[in-house]
Parts: structure tokens; C-alpha cells; sequence
């Protein structure tokens, strides 16, 4: 998209009073007015969810709206008689779901987060339609979620065509229809902008998001394009050189956590890491992915373990380029790193193809856990370049291992 085109779009959003509204919390935002549609207008909201989700089930009488219930974005619930366990116990009223919607404006669908979701109901879901609408589309992993899950996806741009088409020709409050073509202009928009945001390996690594920023809408933008990077990385280590002879994925997107890869001081890792597939989190066997921001720059890491307590890390956070070591305690006690560590620390292998063979960042620590140097990323630098310093150095991590894996 042309940048004319860009900021075309960007001076609407300025002058949409919707769009503003937004900002504050954007995914509640979009929760709180489908809430307030079906609040106002229950016939009309029943058909825009049922020709939005394709629902072929009669809807249960009495059906409740809830925003955030159970921690879901936004849900229809039901209740009916609740039966017996064995001719015993008394009978009662049970709330059941119907339908589940999760808003991702600010961040990409995550499958796993998408799964624990539909382990809160405990039998309570039959014939419930899942559905996550998504400001971006064609994202690295979609198919799965098509495919492989009980989950819809389907994109705001489609949701606010069917609240146009359907509420055009309804009984609406005329004050009432302004705040609904509004919100309909502002989804189109943002989600035509979004489509800009889909990022290419031969671009420059580094952006600039000062016109984003004076609309605050940069912690978006560099979410997605951050996660896309992520996703990007994931994918090319899954066709490539990552093996894992157990079966569990070779790649782990969505989850970096070293207390949960190390099981470190965290009673529910076997629980966490279960959902992602990988319950042992074996030594040299997943690459940890995720992605997000961090002191509002984005923000994206790639680990693997080396050993029982022990992660090494990859990072990239706006322009720097870091390699990494994580183990408890590893600045407070003065525990020495090995020569292999170190000279991996200091770029003496890997890194950025435009560097020499060293850090340009002086040895940094994060708590007590987190040893770091890094290199800069300059202006030259592409997509493509960072991901392929990122599958080099994962490979260099997977082939060479310390004597006796100390590290």
C-alpha cells in the first residue's frame, strides 16, 4: 500500500470519534459494543452472530450476554436443569455456553491460549460454536486454527459489513445508527491499514512509526509485525534443521517462559507445557518462541535448553540484536561461564552477518538470571537478515555443545 494510501486512512481514523474511543482498551472496546448491540438490539445481534458464525442451531431461549466471563472476551450462556450424577444429589440450575467470541485486535490468535479456553466449561459446552475475529488476516497459523481446532476465524472488516448490512434497514435509534456507521467506518479502515502491516523479507528490519505513534496506534503495528517475524522464524526452523525424535513440536510458538521451560519454582509448568505439546521440554529438542512488547518497543526472543537449568537466548528488541544466558542466580553468586558461553555472549560466534565477530554492548544483566550482550541493527538490515542470524545461531546452539554441558 502506497503510503498516500496509509495516511489517507490514517486521517480517518483521527476524525473517528469510535476510533478514539478505542484506544483506551482495544479489545474490551470491541467486546463492550457488541455488548452494548446486543444489549439494545437482541433480534438484530442474533442474526449478525448467526450469519457471522454460520449457526444452524436454533439459539436457546433466554440467552444471556456476558462480557469478559470466565476470562473470555464475550459469550452467549444458556441455563438448563442440572442432572443427576447417578440418581444422587440434588437437582439445580447450570449456566451452559453457546457460543464463545474472542477479540484479537492487538495481538495475533494463539492456539494454545485458544485450547485452555475450551477447558473451562468441564462438559458444559455441547454445540458450542467457538469464534475468534482478528484484525489481521492471512497470519502464520491460521490453517491450524481453520483446520486442525474447534475454532472460526473471521476478521473485523467482515464483522462490520454484516452490522452495516443488517442494522441498515432496522428500527434503530438515529443517534444510535451514527455510533453504528461510525464503528463500521472505523473497522473497515483499521483493517484495511492492518493489510500495509503485513511485512516482507526484503524490507528494512527498522520502521518508522512516528505517524503511528501520534495516533497510538505503533503498539499495534509492532505487535503484529513483530509476531509475523516470530511466525516467519517458526515456520522456516520447522521445514529446515530442528528435529525432535519424541514427536513433540519441534517448534514452540507462543511461549518463552524459563521458569516453565526449566520447571523452575512453577507448579503448573508440566500443566503449561503439556498444552503446548512438549511436557518433558527435553534438552536440545524445542525452540521456544514469543513475541510481544517490552518497554513499549517490540519485542521477540527465540530459546532453547541446553540444560537442566539452563536456557540460551536469542533476542531482538528494536535495534539491538542479543545473544543471551539464563540460569538462576548467574549474576548474584559469580558463577563463571564456560569459555563456550562466554565467547557465544560475546558474538565470537554467530550474530549478525554486516558485524564482525563481536558484541558492540557491554555485558548486561536483567535480575539476578539474565546475563546479555548485544549488537546494533542498522538501518541496512532486512526482515530476511534477522531471521536468518536467528536460524543460524539456533542451529549453531543445536550442534555445538560444551564439554560435559557446562555452560
Amino acid at each position: 500500500m502506497e503510503l498516500s494510501n496509509r495516511n489517507s486512512l490514517l486521517d480517518r481514523l483521527e476524525h473517528s470519534t469510535m476510533f478514539h474511543l478505542s484506544l483506551g482498551s482495544k479489545e474490551l472496546f470491541h467486546s463492550n459494543f457488541l455488548y452494548w448491540l446486543g444489549t439494545n438490539y437482541r433480534d438484530q445481534f442474533q442474526e449478525l452472530i448467526t450469519r457471522l458464525l454460520n449457526i444452524t442451531s436454533q439459539w436457546p431461549e433466554g440467552w444471556i450476554l456476558h462480557r469478559e466471563y470466565l476470562h473470555l472476551d464475550l459469550c452467549v450462556t444458556y441455563k438448563r436443569e442440572k442432572k443427576k450424577k447417578n440418581g444422587r444429589g440434588k437437582k439445580g440450575v447450570e449456566e451452559c455456553v453457546f457460543i464463545v467470541i474472542e477479540n484479537k485486535v492487538k495481538s495475533l490468535p494463539d492456539i494454545i491460549q485458544l485450547k485452555r479456553y475450551e477447558q473451562l466449561f468441564n462438559g458444559r459446552r455441547k454445540g458450542c460454536t467457538y469464534a475468534v475475529l482478528s484484525l489481521v488476516n492471512g497470519f502464520y497459523g491460521n490453517d491450524i486454527i481453520n483446520n486442525k481446532s474447534d475454532w472460526q476465524l473471521h476478521y473485523y472488516n467482515e464483522l462490520g459489513k454484516l452490522i452495516e448490512d443488517i442494522f441498515k434497514g432496522s428500527d434503530v435509534k438515529p443517534e444510535h445508527m451514527t455510533y453504528i456507521k461510525d464503528y463500521c467506518q472505523y473497522v473497515h479502515d483499521l483493517s484495511k491499514l492492518a493489510t500495509s502491516w503485513v511485512v516482507y523479507g526484503d524490507e528494512s528490519f527498522l520502521q518508522d512509526t512516528k505517524r503511528l505513534k501520534e495516533v497510538r496506534l505503533n503498539d499495534i503495528y509492532e505487535k503484529i509485525r513483530y509476531a509475523q517475524v516470530a511466525a516467519q522464524l517458526a515456520k522456516e526452523l520447522e521445514e529446515t534443521f530442528v528435529q525432535n525424535v519424541k514427536g513433540e513440536p519441534k517448534v514452540v510458538l507462543g511461549m518463552s517462559n524459563a521458569d516453565v521451560i526449566l520447571n523452575r519454582d512453577r507448579k503448573d509448568a508440566d500443566k503449561i507445557l503439556g498444552l503446548y505439546g512438549c511436557p518433558n521440554a527435553d534438552t536440545y529438542s524445542q525452540v521456544f518462541i514469543s513475541n510481544g512488547m517490552f518497554h513499549s518497543i517490540g519485542f521477540m526472543e527465540a530459546k532453547v535448553k541446553v540444560a537442566d537449568d539452563c536456557c540460551l537466548v536469542l533476542q531482538v528488541q528494536g535495534n539491538r540484536y542479543c545473544h543471551g544466558i539464563e540460569r538462576l542466580n548467574i549474576v548474584d553468586n559469580g558463577t563463571a561461564l564456560s569459555k563456550w558461553s562466554q565467547d557465544f555472549i560475546d558474538f565470537k560466534v554467530g550474530g549478525l552477518n554486516n558485524h564482525v565477530h563481536e558484541a558492540d554492548s557491554k555485558l548486561c544483566h536483567y535480575t539476578n538470571g539474565f546475563l546479555y550482550r548485544s549488537q546494533k541493527i542498522d538501518s541496512n538490515v532486512t526482515i530476511s537478515n534477522i531471521v536468518d542470524a536467528l536460524k543460524n545461531d539456533i542451529k549453531i546452539i543445536l550442534k555445538t555443545k560444551p564439554k560435559n554441558n557446562r555452560f
